[in-house]
């Protein structure tokens, strides 16, 4: 081995990093050591330490370990592994995904879920970036991850990186690292026990074996705009060892207390078992495989949306007892009916004299799972959120305004909000024409890649507010709107629609949407130059299938004369203050007009409507 004697040759050396919280092997290296230091070469004994290093490294080590990696590495998706972690301290079972060509610092990309054996309610994530900058939180959990197989998940793109369990959003990073993920990653999951006990706790040799187990992977590619935004490519459900996909780790780096061997990575009855065992018995030998449901369903979230509650649970449940309106408890309010959803996991809930707005708290028992046996929750309690009071108005990148809601990052928390993209705040005094909404106007996002609100079952009117601040040409912007995973807007130049005129009001609206899933999907995609979007309103259509509005009750009402020509009179009464919206639709569902928009006292109220604007029937 030689080097050039110049201060501008680089050459890769290993240290022992005692306090590091975590290091990755280097991945096509097999047999080497960790590489982690990069420095400039000056001496003869540098020189000689670099060259004692690079032989292949000797397996020694106390404890052996396993790791499977796939051959491929992917840039952007979600990553899927259904699997049950192994119990007990000092060790620690993954999935994860990392960027291993080259294995240098300066190049560090790396999405991790990370089970502490030591922890029994709880999931660590991580991402690591340029540098090897950690970026770690640790979330709770309502059940055992050592204890029975549960679906774990990253959806990586380049807007977010979002972890799920049991298919929900648990977390999101939305901040600037996440610009610096753009290597190609691959997916991997590893049993081994870490050299840093204050984050691990110590390893005890009685415990060994033990044993993670993985009942499949699934990788879904980044196809934005379409159905939820992520397409299955493959699925291994490791019936076999697919060498054509995956290869065994056969290395090990400082910070790593065992070796990592290929006869601890076992396929068997259709699962991958990574074994941490000591250097003499290696394998598997715990036997056949316990893939029971022992845990019952769990409560994720509850909203409240006036007519109705909805609340979603963790897995499919069995269905007389998710319709048993019995097993929900709402204080001081008597829940009608309960109705299982096409989902399986969603129940709605009927609800007397609901107030929209408030919070409540939802005492839920006796919901069974799909296992055999079932497996029944008992009291469990959930906070209600108030779900959105249609109609609604975004402010996008802009503040609270008149009835305009102000906009928000997304996050599975919240009721709305944007990814992607960068807020604009423009003069307070711009002038926008063909519009008396001007301050909506005056800050917008741009760059968004997707828009998303929190809906009940049904179908909507949005209306999206544009205005071209930026450009005076029809060079500067082109791009696209999907909603629901179907395009609605193509080729939409801002500039072009407003008459070549910048700073010009321009609305688009799309009629009937349908929402199933509870959330409305909104992506865009540029063509030309980059989206952008000032404010977005959305109205419900009533298309008389399975869909009412709210109804205060008690509520009385009359409507004279009817049949009638020019002028029909509205009267209703309150048993208290309430907001009230009265709206006209045709028989396509599509909205006329509306009539009232307000909040009212409790008591009596008349209105007359004048239809002479309008066509017969």
């Amino acid at each position: 081995m030689s080097f050039s004697m110049n201060d501008d040759h680089k050459v890769v050396a290993s240290r022992k990093m005692k306090s590091a919280r975590r290091t990755r092997p280097p991945g096509g290296d097999k047999g080497r050591m960790k590489i982690t230091k990069i420095f400039t070469v000056r001496n003869i004994s540098e020189i000689i330490l670099i060259t004692l290093i690079q032989f292949p490294f000797v397996s020694s080590k106390t404890y052996k370990g396993a790791e499977l990696r796939t051959d491929d590495a992917f840039l952007y998706g979600r990553f899927e592994v259904r699997m049950k972690s192994a119990a007990g301290s000092g060790l620690l079972s993954s999935f994860f995904t990392y960027h291993d060509t080259p294995n240098i610092p300066a190049q560090w990309n790396e999405i991790d879920i990370e089970i502490l054996g030591r922890v029994s309610n709880g999931i660590q994530y991580n991402i690591i970036t340029q540098g090897q900058v950690n970026h770690v939180v640790d979330k709770t959990v309502p059940f055992n991850p050592h204890q029975a197989f549960h679906v774990y998940g990253i959806e990586w793109t380049p807007d977010y990186v979002a972890w799920l369990v049991d298919g929900y959003e648990v977390y999101r990073e939305t901040g600037s690292h996440i610009a610096q993920l753009y290597y190609g990653q691959k997916n991997m999951m590893n049993i081994w026990p870490p050299d840093n006990s204050g984050w691990v706790g110590i390893l005890n040799p009685a415990s060994l074996p033990v044993y993670a187990f993985y009942d499949w992977v699934k990788y879904y590619d980044y196809t934005p705009g379409t159905t939820d935004n992520f397409t299955l490519r493959w699925a291994d459900e490791f019936d076999f060892w697919n060498q054509g996909r995956w290869s065994k780790g056969t290395h090990t780096w400082y910070g790593n207390l065992c070796d990592f061997i290929a006869e601890n990575a076992v396929f068997q009855d259709g699962y991958l078992i990574l074994c941490l065992t000591d250097a003499i018995q290696t394998g598997y030998s715990g036997g056949a495989v316990v893939d029971s449901d022992i845990d019952p369903p769990y409560l994720v979230w509850s909203r409240n949306f006036g007519d109705h509650i909805t609340v979603f649970f963790s897995e499919e449940l069995e269905s007389s007892s998710a319709q048993n309106s019995s097993n929900y408890i709402l204080p001081n309010f008597n829940i009608i009916s309960a109705t299982l959803l096409t989902d399986n996991r969603t129940v709605r809930l009927e609800v007397d004299s609901l107030v929209p707005p408030q919070p409540y708290n939802l005492i839920v028992s006796g919901v069974s799972d799909l296992a055999n046996p079932p497996n029944t929750m008992g009291n469990k309690v959930v906070t209600i959120k108030p779900g959105l009071q249609l109609p609604i108005s975004v402010n996008i990148a802009g503040n609270n305004w008149q009835s305009y809601l102000g906009d928000q990052i997304w996050k599975e928390e919240l009721e709305y909000g944007y990814t992607g993209g960068r807020k604009i705040v423009l003069s307070d005094t711009l002038q926008i024409q063909n519009s008396i909404e001007d301050e909506v106007y005056r800050s917008e996002c741009r760059g968004v890649t997707f828009y998303q609100v929190r809906l009940p079952q049904g179908n909507y009117n949005l209306t999206f507010m544009f205005a071209e601040t930026e450009f005076s040409s029809i060079t500067g912007r082109i791009f696209d709107v999907y909603a629901e995973g179907q395009q609605i807007i193509s080729g939409l130049n801002i500039f072009a629609e407003a008459g070549l005129k910048k700073n010009y009001a321009v609305e688009k609206t799309v009629t009937n949407i349908e929402v199933n899933d509870g959330i409305l999907d909104l992506y865009f995609e540029a063509s030309l130059g980059e989206p952008v979007v000032s404010g977005l309103k959305i109205e419900r259509t009533y298309t008389g299938l399975n869909e009412k509005p709210y109804l205060p009750s008690p509520f009385f009402w009359d409507l004279y004369p009817n049949p009638f020509n020019a002028t029909m009179n509205i009267e209703f009464s309150l048993d208290k203050k309430d907001f009230v919206r009265i709206e006209l639709y045709n028989i396509r569902g599509q909205l006329i007009k509306t009539i009232l928009s307000r909040s009212l006292s409790a008591g009596k109220h008349s209105y007359r409507f004048r239809a002479d604007d309008l066509g017969s029937g």
